[in-house]
C-alpha cells in the first residue's frame, strides 16, 4: 500500500528533526520537546492604514545534575506596500528543549503576532484574504516516569470592527498540546462561518514519543452592508518544557525564575493611500 504523500512528508519532517537532535549529541537525549508554528496572509482585497508586528522569545533553565539545551526565536513582518502578495504578512516562532541527566528543568517560550488597523471596506464591498500555516509539536523521553516533556502551541486570528474591539466578528483558532507521559494530548481547530479553512492533521498520541502536526490553508470572505473599518489581529505562541525530578531547592528557585514575556513592537503607518499597492 502506498503511503499518502502528505503523511510521508510529515514522517520525513519528524525523522529529520529528531535525527538532527540525536546527531548533535554524543548519546541519546533523555528528553526532547519542540513546538513550531508559522502563518501567512496574502492577497488582501484592501490595505490597512497602519500595521504593528510583535515578537519575543524567552528561555529558562535550572539544573544540579543534568545538562539542558533550550532555544526560542520568533519573527514577524507585515508589508502592505510589498509588490509581492506572498510577502504581505507572515510570522513564525520556534521553541525547543532537550535535557539529559537528573534534577533539571528547561523551558522555552516564543511569541509572534501582528495587527493590521483600519482596513476600509465600503458599503456593499467584500473584504477577503488568503492564508496558510502550520503547527508542529513533538515530544520524546527515555525514562518514564522519572522524565517528562511537554509541547504546546496556538495560532489564532481575529477580525474586529475597529469601532468595537471588545468582540471579534470572525475568527480562526488552531491549538495543540502534548504531555509525555500525560493524558492531555490534543490537536483541534475552530473557525467562524466566514472563514473557509482546510486542515490536514497527523497525530501520534501515547507512549514515549508523540507528535501532533497540522497544516492549514484557506481564505476569508465577507460582504459588509455598511462602510466599515476593520482590524485584523493574529497571534502565535509556542512553549516547551523538559524536566527530570527536581530537588526542593530547585523547585524553590523556579518560583523566582518564572518566564515573563514582553513584546518588542514595531509600528509603521500608511497614511498616503495612493502609495499602497492593491491586489
Amino acid at each position: 500500500m502506498k503511503m499518502n504523500k502528505t503523511i510521508a512528508k510529515k514522517f520525513l519532517l519528524f525523522a529529520t528533526v529528531t535525527g538532527s537532535v540525536l546527531a548533535a549529541a554524543p548519546s541519546l537525549a533523555a528528553t526532547f520537546a519542540l513546538s513550531k508554528g508559522s502563518f501567512d496572509f496574502r492577497n488582501f482585497s484592501t490595505d490597512p492604514l497602519e500595521v504593528v508586528t510583535m515578537s519575543e522569545a524567552d528561555t529558562f533553565v535550572i539544573s544540579t545534575g543534568g545538562e539542558v539545551i533550550v532555544e526560542a526565536n520568533a519573527e514577524s513582518n507585515f508589508h502592505p506596500d510589498s509588490p509581492d502578495p506572498l510577502q504581505r504578512a507572515r510570522n513564525k516562532s520556534l521553541s525547543t528543549a532537550e535535557g539529559e541527566g537528573s534534577n533539571y528543568r528547561g523551558i522555552a517560550e516564543s511569541f509572534a503576532g501582528l495587527i493590521g488597523y483600519n482596513f476600509f471596506v465600503d458599503a456593499g464591498e467584500t473584504f477577503s484574504f488568503d492564508f496558510n500555516g502550520f503547527l508542529d509539536l513533538i515530544t520524546m523521553i527515555d525514562n518514564p516516569p522519572a522524565e517528562s516533556a511537554s509541547a504546546e502551541g496556538t495560532v489564532v486570528f481575529e477580525l474586529y470592527d475597529t469601532n468595537d474591539l471588545s468582540t471579534p466578528i470572525d475568527f480562526f483558532a488552531l491549538s495543540g498540546n502534548l504531555e509525555t507521559l500525560g493524558y492531555d494530548d490534543f490537536l483541534v481547530s475552530a473557525h467562524s462561518d466566514n472563514v473557509f479553512a482546510y486542515n490536514d492533521f497527523t497525530k501520534l498520541f501515547g507512549g514515549t514519543e508523540e507528535f501532533a502536526l497540522a497544516d492549514v490553508q484557506g481564505y476569508y470572505e465577507r460582504t459588509f452592508e455598511t462602510a466599515t473599518y476593520l482590524t485584523l489581529v493574529e497571534a502565535k505562541t509556542n512553549k516547551v518544557t523538559v524536566k527530570a525530578p527536581e530537588s526542593s531547592n530547585l523547585l524553590g528557585l523556579l518560583f523566582f525564575g518564572l518566564l515573563s514575556i514582553g513584546y518588542r513592537v514595531k509600528t509603521k503607518s500608511f497614511t498616503d493611500k495612493s502609495k499602497l499597492l492593491r491586489d
